[in-house]
């Protein structure tokens, strides 16, 4: 039987989401407890506890939403560009380095959850929302490909080529192992993701 959740207990989980993607974003996963998102939500522990199970599942939740937000930001970049795919692809490669770096507490947050324990405990709903946006993302280049307008590499190397480096200068950015912003090799990466893929003459 499918169960029609009512606009009050929407509600009640947008302003529990809503309270802890704050709180996580501002303070890092561990640091926050039941009680402050709790305290931040008004949202009782008993409801807390009813709709997400417990602070694990509460920052599932926002992780979730917070993966589906950077890749709908990043697949629709790609889906947006008219023309050369290579074109796309480098606009693909500029919204990921600049939403990053628009976003740092948050983009932080994801790469604190996604080495945690609990995320590879329940990896069952990150590895569908990867396979929803490796399926938008093969949809889009599979007729290029086809078409001889882009490299015919593998999928996954060439969704690795786009969206792998800029996370890791992120990364590097977010933990001080580099001054520099991820939009600082804009040019660059763009310059090497498009050589790699850039059918040949």
């Amino acid at each position: 039987m499918r169960i029609v959740m009512t606009s009050k207990a929407e509600e009640t989980r947008t302003r529990v989401l809503d309270a802890a993607a704050r709180l996580f974003a501002e303070r890092g996963l561990e640091a926050v407890s039941i009680q402050d998102i709790r305290d931040a939500s008004g949202v009782s522990n008993g409801s807390i506890f009813h709709h997400f199970g417990s602070k694990n599942g509460v920052a599932l939740h926002v992780y979730l939403d917070e993966r589906r937000a950077y890749w709908n930001h990043a697949i629709a970049a790609l889906e947006a560009h008219e023309g050369d795919p290579i074109d796309a692809l480098a606009a693909a490669v500029r919204a990921t380095l600049a939403y990053q770096e628009a976003n740092p507490k948050r983009h932080n947050f994801m790469i604190e959850c996604a080495s945690s324990t609990w995320t590879r405990a329940h990896a069952a709903p990150v590895q569908a929302l990867n396979a929803e946006f490796t399926q938008r993302f093969l949809a889009w280049g599979a007729p290029h490909a086809m078409a001889g307008r882009l490299r015919p590499i593998d999928p996954q190397l060439v969704a690795a080529l786009v969206f792998g480096p800029s996370q890791w200068l992120a990364r590097s950015w977010l933990t001080g192992l580099t001054p520099e912003p991820p939009t600082h090799y804009a040019d660059r990466l763009v310059e090497l993701v498009t050589s790699a893929l850039r059918p040949a003459p």
